[in-house]
């Protein structure tokens, strides 16, 4: 026998099945028996019992719920920083289209309840062809060219933080080397690793505008400019006490704009 025309034997994925209702884990366990290459190595119906079997079973997918009672799926997500290598993640949920969208935009995989037969074969075949990255994890984002628009939710990560806001609630991103300092119209800020081209590549072209290398903002979220000296102004955004500081020329932009 030839054994180099022989093929690879394909890829198998251990997946974790995490959602508070039963029935939901039975129908997806159903939907997944048709992928031999899915192999369930356990369940669990809230985050701690989640996070247990993942240290113990070391799965290389999750399927997530996020709607949970005491604490949603994200709660998870850092937890699983603790874990080399990190299991891929699909979230499973009855979002909305607002929602689903973001998830798209952050290039991370979802299914929408229930769970449809040719939905899932298009998730699995995306795990597949991932079998070049380490234990499937998900490729970092990408620039998916497709905008979000203002009602979408974005989603944002900040250590043990993770929540979803819309994108017109977004008021300014500021380039901080590899990362993002995000402000928001609430007045509360937080960091992501995500390239400032990234957000720009994502967000409403209606409603952010780049007036810098290092500086995108809301212009629904600009409450006043101020001029400070001959060289320098003073941006305040919705929900902000401290302004920005702008040269002449990222004033000069901002103010075209608006």
């Amino acid at each position: 026998m030839n054994r180099k025309s022989e093929k690879p034997a394909p890829r198998r994925f251990r997946a974790l099945l995490v959602d508070d209702e039963p029935l939901a884990r039975i129908h997806l366990a159903s939907r997944l028996k048709a992928h031999p290459e899915i192999e369930i190595v356990g369940e669990a119906k809230d985050v701690p019992a989640a996070f247990s079997l993942v240290e113990s079973a070391r799965p290389d997918v999750i399927f997530l719920d996020i709607q949970m009672p005491k604490k949603t799926g994200f709660a998870l997500l850092p937890k699983l920083q603790a874990i080399d290598p990190q299991p891929a993640v699909v979230f499973v949920t009855a979002f909305d289209e607002y929602a689903i969208r973001a998830f798209e935009a952050n290039s991370l995989d979802y299914l929408t309840k229930p769970v449809s037969a040719k939905r899932l074969a298009k998730t699995v075949l995306r795990l597949s062809n991932q079998q070049g990255s380490e234990r499937g994890a998900p490729p970092p984002a990408k620039e998916s060219g497709k905008k979000l628009e203002a009602e979408d939710l974005v989603l944002l990560r900040e250590k043990s933080l993770t929540m979803m806001v819309k994108a017109s609630e977004v008021a300014a991103i500021e380039s901080q080397g590899d990362y993002t300092r995000i402000h928001l119209n609430d007045g509360k800020h937080l960091m992501m690793k995500q390239t400032l081209s990234l957000w720009e590549s994502q967000l409403p072209l209606d409603l952010f505008v780049r007036i810098s290398r290092s500086l995108l903002v809301n212009k629904k979220s600009v409450a006043r400019m101020e001029r400070k000296n001959i060289l320098r102004w003073d941006l305040y955004l919705e929900g902000t006490k401290e302004p920005m500081t702008l040269s002449n020329l990222e004033s000069k932009r901002l103010r075209e704009v608006l």
